[in-house]
């Protein structure tokens, strides 16, 4: 980490890197069900200048590297996917697998990703076919598993390519689970419930919301172990982000400030009273989930 700095310099340099600490926690974290490794990773950095950012992902275009992780949470990381280390490991330091196959395709658990990368302090990236839970190849040697062709609808090549698909640059995914026939951006622009109508939603709402990327971000305890919950403040405005990491549901307390007013729920549209000494109990499904904004605001 010592090494970030110059990379920054005073703004007058880069203003944006990857933040592979915190992806690399955020994915331990989501393995073991547990915050305290979001936590961790989201502190290591050392700070930046305030016109620069970090760039938070899931997942990009190599492997899944866990190279800042120690072997025993490599080994956490595996088991928690349930993933064969002969044949997703790669380089001796990551995994070879976009994420949809990690968490076996559970879609609760694709939100809960994306809804806690949106959210997160910086700026938030997506690999192509992430909006829609494009999967991977193992066939394809090393890092060639994450990159095949875009599944844009189901029709032959999933619409990459009109060229005899012996001749596509990769083959297409046409298993039962991730091949183009089930997973393609046309069949999911017609589906109201599908990822990429939720993905869509989602970058609306954060786009709406500054404060997740400008703003000064502080924990909110909730004494909940699998529970994750950040509040980010900028320019009067104020937001609030809960993530519930375990399969588990569970019951939480929130402490806020007394002028933080009513919780606004961006994603769901409810509007929360929040009591005179400014605590309030809700409960969170498993791999549950929450956006609000504080204060009188009506959206």
């Amino acid at each position: 980490m010592e090494h970030i700095s110059p990379y920054f310099g005073d703004g007058d340099k880069m203003q944006m890197l990857f933040h592979f600490m915190a992806n690399q926690h955020i994915i331990l974290a989501l393995a073991k069900e547990q915050a305290e490794p979001i936590i961790r990773g989201l502190k290591a950095p050392p700070e930046i200048p305030a016109i620069a950012q970090w760039a938070h992902f899931i997942r990009n275009h190599d492997e899944l590297s866990l190279d800042k992780l120690t072997r025993a949470e490599q080994d956490e990381i595996l088991t928690g996917f349930n993933q064969d280390k002969e044949q997703v490991w790669i380089f001796d330091r990551g995994i070879r697998r976009r994420f949809p196959p990690l968490v076996a395709n559970d879609p609760r658990r694709l939100r809960l990703a994306y809804s806690l990368m949106f959210t997160l302090p910086g700026t938030p990236v997506l690999f192509y076919g992430e909006e829609i839970g494009l999967g991977d190849d193992l066939s394809q040697p090393e890092r060639n598993s994450i990159r095949p062709p875009m599944q844009w609808s189901n029709e032959a090549n999933a619409g990459f390519s009109t060229a005899p698909a012996d001749k596509l640059f990769r083959p297409v995914i046409s298993d039962d689970t991730y091949g183009y026939q089930q997973v393609n951006v046309i069949d999911q622009r017609r589906d109201p419930g599908s990822l990429l109508n939720w993905m869509e939603r989602a970058i609306r709402i954060r786009k709406e919301c500054p404060e997740f990327g400008w703003g000064t971000w502080s924990l909110v305890e909730t004494h909940h172990p699998s529970v994750l919950t950040h509040r980010c403040e900028w320019l009067g405005g104020t937001v609030l982000a809960i993530h519930n990491l375990s399969k588990e549901a569970c019951k939480v307390t929130l402490t806020l400030k007394a002028e933080d007013g009513k919780l606004i729920d961006l994603l769901g549209g409810l509007q929360y009273e929040v009591f005179d000494d400014a605590t309030h109990t809700m409960q969170l499904e498993g791999y549950g989930h929450y956006w609000f904004r504080l204060g009188e605001q009506h959206l």
